[in-house]
């Protein structure tokens, strides 16, 4: 079911631009168009559109969601896979929400090229989620393996194939409405999509824990790619070869261990949670229900039970000793909560706390609910020696970088400032890594 809604605050320019992109989806790209295509034919699956009336048109989400049959609201597929798999593998109905804030004032072209970043970007791959869910059928451990590979992808907003299609689209709606009313609307849709792909690209490519020596040739090639869409039209040439995907890093083998072992070991590595549990699923060939009932059931309490003994006792504290080793908050909260209601761990895990390298300080129970880098240095550090400019310092599961002067600095840095440091007479700012 395709849903498309406007609050009465939201401008009737913008509510026209949406409602004329929705109205043309047949120039949308192949993929999103399948994708629709499936929606519209299977009672169980749906796309809403929601345009709140807050906001200027700018911002935008997508969620994808999975719920009961008939339930009012739904959770996030993420969530249920982290926390409550059942969900995924039983009959449920399942939505991808898009949300545009465009309140009043909002700008018909900017909300309208937020609405396609959406859809093309995040929309397209969600609903080829859940038709490949919808496929499998019910119970089938493959339902597990879809959302952990989902998951386990690049950042849409790094997925060259997907701006693409992007400014692809954009171009399209350009020559559909060439010489009719909505063309200016059309000829500043295409530029602004341009202008976010480039700029969207380029930001999370640079700030990529996977980034490589080709990351540059993938911005400069999409830059090229979009300079020709809009000089040519939609089906422009790009005029250079594709630059390959970034590689993921490779760990070393882990020889002679069982799928417990290995779990364990990469908990000590502080390997993530998806990184371990699909390593695990291609050496043994298990289920990944399996594993995570393997993972979130012994390995992670077996983890827990040692916080206690590096002085951590609280909940905020044990959250962050979780975290450390790559467990997500949900995983992390469940096991909290489970805390003397199971048996003994019986499987070994050996911690990694605390982080190597750097000094270790707590918010105060009074401080975390109103501390910040502007607010001045939480009490913990204001008491420590050896602070010197330029060391970490890791606060409530957080890495800062101190920077240190004699004096206060005429200039201060954008996201904080620099605060007297009793301990040592000097000035000190947190800047947050």
């Amino acid at each position: 079911m395709l849903k498309f809604s406007g609050q009465p605050a939201v401008p009737k320019n913008v509510q026209t631009s949406l409602q004329s992109l929705v109205d043309n989806a047949h120039l949308l790209s192949p993929q999103l168009r399948d994708a629709l295509t499936f929606v519209r034919t299977h009672e169980s699956v749906h796309l809403l559109i929601e345009v709140l009336d807050t906001g200027t048109g700018a911002h935008g989400n997508t969620g994808t969601f999975v719920g009961l049959p008939g339930a009012p609201a739904g959770t996030l597929a993420e969530e249920a896979f982290l926390s409550g798999p059942a969900l995924l593998l039983g009959r449920h109905d399942a939505a991808v929400k898009v949300t545009v804030a465009a309140g009043p004032g909002a700008s018909p072209v900017e909300a309208s090229t937020t609405l396609l970043h959406e859809l093309e970007l995040h929309a397209a791959p969600a609903a080829l989620l859940l038709q490949r869910l919808a496929r499998t059928p019910e119970g089938d451990d493959a339902r597990l393996g879809l959302v952990l590979d989902r998951m386990r992808r690049a950042d849409e907003h790094t997925d060259l194939d997907r701006q693409e299609q992007y400014v692809r689209s954009a171009a399209r709606m350009h020559a559909a409405a060439a010489g009719s009313g909505t063309a200016e609307w059309a000829a500043a849709l295409l530029r602004r999509a341009g202008q976010d792909a480039t700029e969207q690209f380029a930001a999370y490519e640079a700030k990529s824990k996977d980034m490589d020596a080709s990351s540059p040739a993938r911005v400069e090639w999409l830059i090229a790619l979009i300079a020709r869409i809009s000089q040519a039209g939609p089906d422009a040439v790009a005029d250079r070869p594709k630059p390959g995907p970034r590689q993921a890093r490779a760990r070393a083998a882990v020889q002679g261990l069982d799928a417990a072992g290995l779990i364990a070991s990469r908990l000590t590595e502080r390997v993530g949670m998806l990184d371990v549990v699909d390593e695990a699923r291609a050496a043994f060939g298990l289920p990944v229900g399996r594993l995570l009932d393997l993972y979130c059931r012994q390995l992670v309490p077996a983890l827990l039970a040692h916080a206690p003994g590096h002085g951590l006792t609280d909940l905020v504290q044990q959250l962050v000793f979780l975290n450390h080793h790559g467990v997500p908050d949900l995983v992390a909260l469940d096991a909290l909560d489970a805390v003397g209601t199971t048996a003994p761990p019986t499987v070994a895990v050996t911690s990694s706390w605390p982080p190597a390298g750097m000094p270790v300080f707590w918010l105060s129970d009074g401080e975390r609910g109103s501390w910040t880098q502007l607010t001045g240095l939480p009490e913990a550090v204001q008491r420590a020696g050896g602070i010197e400019h330029g060391s970490l310092l890791y606060l409530d599961g957080k890495v800062y970088r101190a920077a240190v002067s004699a004096n206060r600095p005429a200039q201060e840095p954008q996201s904080t400032r620099f605060f007297p440091h009793p301990a040592s007479g000097s000035y000190v700012a947190l800047l947050k890594q």
